[in-house]
């Protein structure tokens, strides 16, 4: 299977509702803004007060940051939200799932509004 089709089959939600979650949602996610963090401060200087990981502070990022942080946020979420329908165990984990992807995608008004 080559990338194209991982990703495909991602953003289709062919993905096990667990791997979509915790690997790409999760922990691809968390390295991704790691990686957006210190870009911005390697190339537009913000952020460079900030020395420890739980003050990161999103809202001062350039402008095209945020577009990508948009963009990569809406299509993670809809590749889980499709995993999660998908998805043939236990409605409570659909319905949590909904939840957290409803809101990360809520949250994104932050990273623009404040």
């Amino acid at each position: 299977m080559t990338n194209t089709n991982i990703v495909k089959d991602f953003f289709e939600g062919k993905i096990k509702l667990w791997k979509s979650y915790w690997l790409v949602g999760e922990l691809l996610n968390g390295i991704v803004l790691l990686i957006i963090f210190n870009l911005e401060i390697y190339f537009f200087n913000t952020n460079s007060s900030v020395s420890q990981i739980p003050f990161l502070d999103f809202t001062n990022l350039a402008l095209i940051s945020k577009v990508f942080i948009f963009i990569w946020t809406i299509f993670i979420s809809i590749g889980i939200w499709r995993a999660a329908e998908n998805y043939k165990g236990s409605i409570i984990w659909i319905v949590l799932t909904f939840i957290i992807v409803a809101y990360r995608c809520y949250s994104l008004r932050l990273i623009f509004f404040i």
